[in-house]
């Protein structure tokens, strides 16, 4: 992954000597909020918007930069320097990348285990629960990506009272809508267990302890969205990254733990809050660390809270719209089918929905260089960056969705047992294209937010939800589970073909057969190979070991075509050798270190 991502580094830098010689621009950064099985993407406010052929174009690049106009969803009174370099774009992403490919090995490793112990029911239960902690990024109506772009905007311009002012009215508001939203948790728990869910008879005292225990993890994770906050805010995705790496690890390596030792689901519940309550008090320690000074505490400030309700208003309609998309669904198959027919769809979703945390570690690195390009009316260079990023993103995906798919039936045996890949197998196979689809359009819809147009990424993203609840009621009740992967299929073409064409089209001024010639043919054809590889081998592969390597050579194969096929031009090669070198050099030096201290 660091050859494109340092493509991505190198056009990054280009950026802030344009920026240093004119006016000083708002800096925007995107931010993800840290909760389990999240895969929301909370994208901050994208600076002013000049359409060319106002009187800014006429205008020196300084005159452009400091005549940008600011549109509604922007509450800047000055000005802020670009916090973005490179070499800080390139290690966020090998960070958040990294991070997001071992929690995915970690859910490998433990979903099988935890699953065999407690039984389907009883885990599709602990899936549900999980569940209800995602909606925290729904329900806190935008807040935190309000609050992620605040942070950068005023630390930038060194106004740590405005700073205070903005992280204590967040804090209530976050504290109020914690309260609200584990309350009515709590208030439901009796009624959905005994008539919404079909839980069995046996499991309902269970069910109903483990949701109680859902309503206080949603209430600590909504109070944990403003620290981590703090860290999106000023940039340090490596000490979010790390930090969650971390907890995940705890985390997996509890549930492992007490299942093992009898714990049942009941146990299970009990260690996933008492991470939340850590992962909270690690990120008030990281926050403090960051922001020394800066005393965090309740109050409500009128200013501030019409600064974020700005920002927070259109990310909400956008939030609620990704969670339609992507949570509901598991609750449409718990309302029309048995409760185990949530596990057999949750494990393919489990497994899918790192497709989306790998790519958010790519638009986290592309949207705010996206954005100071954007902010110096700089066309050219923002149209290679988002071709850039998008190939990026096309290339990564294409083995995530193609070798699931197509293996689906040997991984899922070789993971868990025969029984349930019959079962689920099917499930997968939909699952993985679907998610691929969809994270691909998550490079336009940042670029929509980038050049000052949220309101076209969530028009889109809300029409886009409106197909997928209304496939997935039609589907469900008639053919099981496997619809609600049929309709995430659609809704990820839909998607592909609506989201990419209008963001290249109109704000990019991107023509499609530029597009298709760089970002997809070439891929497409390294893509081909792989099906092929797939289709010879899956009738072929048994057994744990052998599953393994026929993944390994997959990789290797689809990395070795990208090369041969020359998806890569010199100059990304070149950029991906000198970061390459790097690492290199800073391993060396620290095992040299090591070596002297011994």
């Amino acid at each position: 992954m660091s050859t494109p991502s340092a493509d991505l580094a190198s056009r990054c830098k280009t950026v802030r000597p344009a920026a240093r010689a004119g006016a000083k621009i708002s800096s925007s950064i995107q931010g993800c909020s840290w909760v389990r099985n999240d895969i929301v993407e909370l994208p901050t406010s994208s600076i002013g918007n000049t359409r060319s052929g106002s009187r800014a174009e006429s205008c020196s690049p300084s005159q452009r930069a400091s005549s940008i106009s600011k549109n509604a969803y922007s509450s800047d009174d000055g000005v802020s320097d670009p916090m973005t370099g490179g070499r800080r774009v390139a290690t966020n992403v090998l960070f958040n990348v990294a991070s997001q490919v071992w929690l995915t090995l970690l859910v490998i490793v433990t979903v099988p285990i935890v699953l065999h112990r407690v039984g389907p029911a009883a885990y599709g239960v602990f899936v549900l629960a999980s569940l209800l902690l995602g909606y925290t990024a729904l329900l806190d109506l935008g807040l935190t990506p309000a609050v992620v772009r605040s942070i950068a905007v005023h630390n930038a311009r060194g106004d740590r009272v405005r700073l205070e002012r903005v992280l204590g009215t967040a804090l209530s508001l976050l504290i109020g809508l914690a309260i609200v939203g584990g309350g009515l948790i709590a208030l439901v728990t009796p009624a959905a267990v005994r008539s919404v869910l079909h839980v069995p008879d046996a499991l309902q005292a269970d069910a109903r302890f483990v949701l109680y225990v859902a309503a206080a993890g949603f209430a600590c994770n909504m109070v944990l969205l403003l620290f981590v906050a703090i860290a999106q805010g000023l940039q340090r995705l490596d000490l979010f990254a790390s930090r969650t790496l971390a907890l995940g690890t705890v985390t997996a390596i509890g549930q492992v733990l007490v299942v093992t030792l009898g714990g049942g689901l009941r146990g299970l519940a009990l260690v996933t809050i008492a991470i939340n309550v850590l992962s909270l008090v690690v990120f008030m320690l990281v926050s403090r660390r960051l922001l020394p000074g800066i005393r965090v505490r309740p109050r409500l400030d009128r200013s501030a809270v019409g600064e974020l309700a700005r920002f927070g208003s259109m990310k909400f309609l956008n939030q609620a719209a990704v969670q339609v998309i992507f949570h509901v669904d598991r609750l449409i198959v718990a309302a029309f089918l048995p409760i185990a027919a949530v596990s057999y769809y949750g494990v393919p979703v489990s497994m899918c929905q790192k497709f989306v945390l790998v790519q958010q570690g790519i638009t986290g690195a592309f949207f705010p260089a996206a954005s100071e390009l954007h902010a110096l009316h700089d066309e050219r260079r923002l149209q290679r960056l988002y071709l850039s990023a998008a190939k990026l993103g096309v290339v990564a995906l294409i083995p995530l969705a193609i070798l699931p798919s197509l293996l689906a039936w040997p991984i899922l045996d070789a993971w868990i047992g025969p029984a349930f890949a019959d079962n689920s197998a099917q499930i997968l196979a939909v699952l993985a294209l679907a998610y691929g689809l969809v994270a691909v359009s998550a490079v336009s819809g940042f670029a929509a937010d980038a050049t000052g147009h949220p309101d076209w990424n969530a028009g889109l993203t809300i029409a886009s939800a409106v197909v997928n609840l209304t496939l997935t009621l039609l589907l469900v009740p008639r053919i099981g589970a496997v619809g609600a992967a049929i309709a995430l299929l659609v809704t990820g073409a839909f998607l592909l073909v609506t989201m990419n064409y209008a963001v290249q089209r109109w704000l990019l001024r991107i023509e499609l057969r530029t597009a298709l010639v760089q970002v997809v043919l070439r891929p497409g054809l390294a893509a081909a190979g792989l099906v092929l590889y797939g289709l010879l081998l899956a009738p072929r592969v048994r057994g744990l070991l052998p599953v393994l390597l026929a993944l390994a050579i997959g990789f290797l194969l689809y990395a070795i075509l990208t090369v041969l096929l020359g998806v890569w031009n010199q100059a990304e090669l070149a950029v991906a050798r000198s970061i390459a070198g790097g690492l290199a050099s800073r391993l060396r030096r620290r095992n040299d270190v090591m070596t002297l201290r011994r």
